[in-house]
């Protein structure tokens, strides 16, 4: 009986040993992992796919700068205009194509969101033999304060870009050539038109 017991108290202290040797094995390998992972949370959070891609203001209405207005050029056809978006246009004939925008910097591909009636932006495409020679853009905005704060800083890409403005009837006019074609930018602000904050953006051009 003494023999059967003590063997038996054996056996229990083995299968604690081995169990006890797993915990450490175990217990080892999370702490290599970690020592040598030290950034492996980070990284499942930055592929995230809903992180969310922040652009500048000036990015998200008129475009990076690669096109003339946002992804398109003047001179394009009614069916490039209407790929160029990313939603539904609101209405569209044989003249003009126009949208409305929610202004989201931190989420700019949300063009579906719903849209806030103080802040947003409408864009109207204008056509003349079925080449895009006009661009309209509106911004709206909750004060008029707001919205002299972003003229100046349009003013100034615009500077950087097309070069000094001249001022004419109450609008800051850019013009040039491009390509051999003579284009004109016209910004004004036209908060004092309306309740709150309001700019128009005109992109144009006679020789398409």
């Amino acid at each position: 009986m003494y023999i059967r017991s003590l063997f038996a108290g054996v056996v229990r202290g083995k299968k604690l040993t081995r169990i006890f040797g797993l915990l450490i094995i175990g217990l080892s390998a999370l702490i290599y992992d970690a020592c040598n992972n030290p950034n492996k949370e980070n990284t499942i959070a930055t592929n995230n796919p809903t992180v969310e891609h922040k652009v500048s203001l000036i990015k998200l209405l008129v475009g990076d700068g690669n096109n003339f207005i946002r992804s398109v050029n003047l001179g394009e056809d009614f069916k490039a205009v209407l790929n160029s978006e990313k939603k539904i246009a609101d209405g569209n004939d044989t003249d003009d194509i126009s949208y409305t925008f929610p202004i989201d910097t931190l989420q700019p591909d949300s063009v579906n969101e719903p849209i806030d009636s103080v802040n947003y932006y409408k864009i109207t495409y204008y056509f003349d033999k079925e080449k895009l020679n006009e661009v309209d853009e509106e911004v709206y905005l909750e004060s008029d304060s707001i919205a002299a704060v972003v003229l100046e800083r349009f003013s100034n890409y615009m500077t950087t870009k097309y070069g000094d403005y001249v001022s004419q009837n109450d609008s800051r006019v850019w013009s040039f050539t491009h390509k051999g074609k003579k284009k004109w930018i016209t910004l004004s602000d036209k908060s004092e038109e309306y309740d709150n904050g309001k700019l128009l953006l005109v992109f144009y051009s006679e020789d398409i």
